[in-house]
């Protein structure tokens, strides 16, 4: 398993947010984690990143085991000859990520410079053929282009490419198409899709979009309120759907031929952290809560084919 995160706890002082997080993904997969805006998912991948020390946080408990070594305890000068180089972060906003005075091909020669040692001509022909491997036209002219002169779709595009310029065994992609159209959106996704097959990485893609997860993931781990609390392979998850929040998560896909009105939102918002109601963290916007749910932290069990569900009656409702 090249990335296996074992009961994962993150703190900023006392305060933990993400708590008991345990995901894995291999070579040639595509890991979905998937949970509403305030769940912690792009907070998980900080500590995946080793980034947490930039925003006064730590790992305060578990492990991250990338390629069989524990990243939690490595030195930042160790933590850097990895990240980039080893594994790559897509961040979910490429209308910022860019540097708005310098050309994006030497953005994206700036990385291979750093991470892959090239320089001059080689630095040059890495980042044409890295545009071109992410379908952009033209790429020597795009090459000479600043930010503010392409679309968001080819600035994410951009984003891309510099995070494979280091040619990384693991991608993090978090919300990698969130501020694009759909038809841009479908593009993007397709192009990571077929960039993890053919070079044969492992990617997290991190999203709120179950109607993604269903067109590109292997395997899924759903998160709230700082915890998973599923985790199955895509085929069972939309087959046997355990948990609630899951089931509401699916059901929020559009689909041909419905009626209109017939779009259900789950009810209320993800509650804050700090203030998390008693017991499962769901259940004052459960419509399937008994009593245990309102009383007791229910424990991540195996359930069916699921890895895994964190619900007390799960198997026990219609």
């Amino acid at each position: 398993m090249l990335l296996s995160v074992e009961k994962l706890r993150i703190a900023f002082g006392s305060f933990a947010p993400v708590k008991d997080v345990t995901i894995s993904v291999d070579r040639g997969e595509i890991l979905g984690l998937v949970g509403e805006s305030g769940s912690g998912k792009s907070l998980t991948a900080t500590a995946l990143m080793g980034l947490l020390g930039y925003v006064n946080g730590h790992v305060a408990g578990g492990r991250i085991l990338f390629d069989g070594e524990d990243l939690t305890g490595l030195p930042e000068e160790h933590m850097r000859r990895l990240r980039g180089r080893r594994i790559g972060l897509i961040t979910q906003n490429p209308m910022t990520s860019l540097d708005p005075m310098i050309r994006v091909g030497k953005q994206i020669e700036q990385a291979a410079r750093i991470h892959m040692g090239l320089d001059g001509k080689a630095a040059y022909r890495k980042a044409v053929d890295l545009m071109r491997d992410v379908r952009i036209p033209d790429p020597q002219r795009v090459h000479t282009l600043y930010p503010h002169q392409l679309s968001g779709g080819m600035k994410q595009r951009i984003v891309i490419a510099m995070a494979l310029a280091g040619e990384p065994d693991l991608l993090i992609a978090d919300e990698p198409t969130t501020a694009l159209d759909a038809t841009v959106q479908a593009q993007i996704i397709r192009n990571l899709v077929e960039l993890v097959k053919i070079r044969g990485l492992a990617m997290i893609l991190i999203t709120h979009d179950m109607g993604v997860v269903a067109q590109t993931c292997d395997h899924v781990a759903v998160m709230y309120c700082g915890r998973i609390v599923e985790r199955a392979s895509v085929g069972s998850m939309f087959a046997e759907a355990a948990h609630p929040y899951t089931q509401a998560l699916i059901g929020c896909i559009p689909r041909n031929g419905m009626r209109p009105g017939t779009l259900v939102g789950i009810p209320g918002m993800v509650p804050s952290t700090a203030a998390l109601p008693s017991g499962c963290s769901f259940h004052p916007r459960c419509s399937k809560a008994h009593t245990i749910c309102h009383e007791c932290v229910p424990e991540f069990r195996q359930f069916g084919r699921h890895v895994g569900v964190a619900c007390h009656l799960a198997g026990q409702y219609e």
